[in-house]
């Protein structure tokens, strides 16, 4: 560790804290969840209850949703551009937060009510817009500062900090919707948000580097030696990347099963107000406190998962739990119908959603090229995000078609085609085996 007599300070400095790097990815993954829980469980929620259709549900979903998909063209330029002297990432990592911030504050002042579809989609995108470029700085960041050896439990405690964050998202919305309306919704989430804001602003990636652009440092010799390529560069380097065979078929394994957990995000609140009976404020508070025992349960078995058995074989498995939900459906229709058994598929979904983050994450890592880890781990990113919102319309699509067999038929179909995917990888069978003392089980 370098003295803080030769480089400054090392107070707040993720380079020199291994606590300090679990802590700050898994807030920063808990802000970019909240308006994930918001906009996906409440706000569409809230609107299937006041009468909105399954393509009005599909039309907030994908729309809101896209910054998601194309966080790729943000990403090239973090890798293009940055002010080293405050670190590699930090500089868009404080701006993307701030953008957040500033979207909750147009969107309260916008004030839609549930009937304004396109006007609740179009300020869910500029809110996630500021989420998804803060998920491409902490990624970016995750990839260059975290060693390897940390990358599978930092994987499970980032997605269990997303999972939180959608848990009080869906809950604070619900809440706030239902009692008071969109202006004090978007509002309740400021102090949050800022606050998170605030943490962006005292850390430091690496001994020595300024806080802010007035304040005292310089550059780090390690960010310094990451060669940052031109734009010519970056495309060769990632396409390269890109077009090896393990990273062409985790894509195919990525797309469908990725809209295979997009057609539940759409099924789910549909299902909840239309079919099972629950009011926008009851099920939203029901998944937000089922998200946060998943949350906790996701974050241990993640890690072990990670660790026992490697992330592709981890992948295969949770790939593999929507075939056991979407069987549990054809088999027994009217399980959603009975408390218990909606409580039960819910969780099955929430949890297989969660599990298949957290483990395939050490392997879109792994298949980046630091040189270009911005854009290259946001293009998997958002390639693995793009099917979300199809999913959406798949489920409309297959339920007009054939109705709820026809969808969960769709599901199987689509997580078969994945689990065989993940199976023909040939990265991410390797586990740690030397853990440290004060962190375990974690995951090479």
């Amino acid at each position: 560790m370098a003295s803080s007599e030769t480089h400054g300070s090392t107070r707040f400095v993720l380079s020199e804290s291994k606590r300090l790097r679990l802590f700050s990815m898994t807030v920063f993954y808990f802000a970019q969840g909240l308006p994930i829980g918001l906009y996906l469980t409440a706000v569409a929620a809230w609107i299937s209850q006041n009468g909105a259709s399954a393509s009005d549900v599909a039309f907030l979903v994908t729309t809101t949703y896209l910054p998601w998909s194309f966080k790729f063209f943000g990403a090239a330029l973090m890798d293009r551009y940055t002010y080293l002297a405050m670190g590699r990432r930090r500089i868009w990592l404080i701006g993307s937060q701030a953008l957040m911030v500033i979207g909750l504050v147009v969107a309260a002042a916008a004030s839609p009510g549930p009937g304004d579809i396109e006007l609740l989609a179009y300020v869910g995108f500029a809110i996630f817009v500021g989420s998804a470029m803060q998920d491409v700085a902490v990624d970016g960041l995750a990839v260059d500062i975290l060693p390897d050896e940390e990358q599978g439990t930092a994987s499970a405690f980032m997605f269990a900090g997303q999972a939180f964050g959608i848990s009080i998202g869906a809950a604070l919305g619900g809440f706030l919707l239902a009692r008071y309306g969109t202006t004090v919704a978007f509002l309740g989430f400021l102090p949050l948000v800022g606050g998170i804001f605030l943490l962006a602003v005292i850390l430091r990636e690496r001994t020595g580097e300024k806080m802010l652009p007035w304040t005292a440092g310089q550059a780090s010799p390690d960010a310094v030696s990451i060669e940052r390529a031109n734009w010519l560069g970056i495309l060769r380097i990632t396409f390269k990347s890109m077009i090896k065979r393990d990273s062409i078929i985790y894509l195919l394994a990525a797309v469908a099963v990725r809209a295979t957990g997009g057609m539940f995000v759409a099924f789910w609140p549909l299902y909840a107000t239309k079919e099972a009976g629950w009011s926008t404020e009851d099920y939203s508070a029901m998944a937000a406190t089922l998200g946060l025992i998943i949350a906790a349960f996701g974050m241990g078995a993640g890690a072990f998962l990670n660790a026992k058995f490697g992330p592709r074989r981890s992948s295969v498995f949770s790939a593999g739990m929507y075939v056991v939900l979407a069987s549990l459906f054809l088999i027994w229709p009217e399980m959603g119908l009975i408390w218990a058994g909606f409580i039960f598929l819910y969780m099955l979904t929430d949890t297989t959603s969660l599990l298949y983050s957290i483990c395939t994450n050490p392997i879109r890592m792994r298949l980046s090229d630091k040189r270009v880890a911005a854009t290259q781990f946001t293009i998997y990113n958002s390639l693995s995000n793009l099917p979300v919102p199809a999913g959406a319309w798949i489920l409309a699509y297959t339920t007009d078609l054939g109705g709820r067999p026809a969808s969960m038929t769709t599901v199987i179909g689509l997580a078969i085609f994945g689990m065989i995917a993940l199976s023909l990888l040939r990265i991410g069978n390797v586990v740690d085996e030397h853990p440290e003392d004060d962190m375990t089980p974690r995951m090479d």
